[in-house]
């Protein structure tokens, strides 16, 4: 049961966090970016711990054992073909998942990406926190090396709300600040909605309303993701993102600005091992002045 409440937090947040953009371009699903399973709203721990109204003895307290909590590797890379001339695009990763107790998680991703003639790094890391049982929330920070493509710094905060006597269904609201190399910031607010079903069904979906500067330019996108499977087993996730976008650059000498695009997904996450096992994405993403289509491979290891 911790295991998969703490993964909750990455379901949640990868949406949370990602500008329009970000989400059109790069960004996994929410759904995807984690294990999707009811359990992951489940009843709070003194739920949990309630004990019978006249016990013969105390019971023992449970302890933790290896592999109990969510810790992960993950190591891959991916390929893309970008029409209209723009070149097309490789990556490699390589990102962590580290749960410290039952109230912390953070994580991390480094990646190395080419597109449109440019090549950089970016690192993001996160820490997830459990207020109490029935809010919980995310602070988040990114810099990059190089690459108009991604943001120079990236800031983000989130804040979660169980709901429902199962605390199956949850709502978010997230802020994320995105400072740029080609002279202009990104301010995103976001809203969403996720719900578990009692089976390993879970649906989720809202709202990305973005403001770059200069200029006061307005964009908006929603999202929505179906996800099926649960942790140590499978898990499949189908995604949909579709608006408008701010700014969009396109190498050293170009950015647009306010068009439509959407952008489609679908990963499989499968275990071969107790404890390894594969992951892969096909995405294709169709805007005003290219499309875009690829997809990615990965092999993760959860740590005791």
């Amino acid at each position: 049961m911790m295991k998969l409440k703490q993964q909750h937090y990455a379901l949640l947040l990868a949406s949370v966090l990602s500008t329009p953009l970000a989400m059109a371009e790069d960004a996994m699903p929410a759904a995807e970016a984690a294990p999707a399973a009811a359990e992951a709203a489940a009843a709070p721990a003194a739920e949990a711990a309630a004990a019978p109204e006249a016990p013969e003895a105390a019971a023992a307290p449970e302890v933790a054992g290896p592999y109990s909590m969510s810790r992960s590797i993950e190591v891959g890379g991916g390929g893309h073909h970008v029409s209209g001339g723009n070149g097309d695009w490789n990556s490699a990763f390589v990102s962590g998942v580290w749960q410290t107790d039952t109230a912390n998680v953070f994580d991390w991703i480094v990646q190395n990406d080419h597109r449109f003639g440019e090549s950089g790094t970016s690192f993001n890391g996160g820490w997830n926190h459990d207020i109490n049982q029935d809010w919980f929330g995310r602070l988040e920070f990114g810099k990059s090396s190089a690459g108009t493509f991604w943001a120079d710094k990236h800031y983000g905060a989130a804040i979660n709300r169980k709901w429902l006597a199962d605390r199956n269904l949850v709502s978010t609201f997230g802020f994320a600040y995105n400072d740029n190399r080609q002279g202009y910031s990104d301010r995103v607010y976001t809203a969403g909605l996720i719900y578990y079903f009692d089976g390993p069904w879970v649906i989720e979906g809202g709202i990305h309303r973005n403001l770059s500067n200069p200029g006061s330019v307005i964009s908006t996108q929603g999202y929505g993701a179906v996800t099926y499977g649960r942790d140590r087993w499978r898990q499949i996730v189908l995604s949909v993102n579709s608006g408008s976008e701010g700014y969009m650059p396109v190498g050293n000498s170009a950015s647009q600005q306010v068009f439509d695009s959407q952008y489609y997904s679908l990963g499989w996450k499968e275990w071969i091992g107790p404890h390894w096992g594969v992951h892969a994405t096909v995405d294709y993403y169709h805007g005003t002045y290219y499309q875009r289509s690829g997809g990615s491979a990965s092999v993760f290891w959860d740590l005791p």
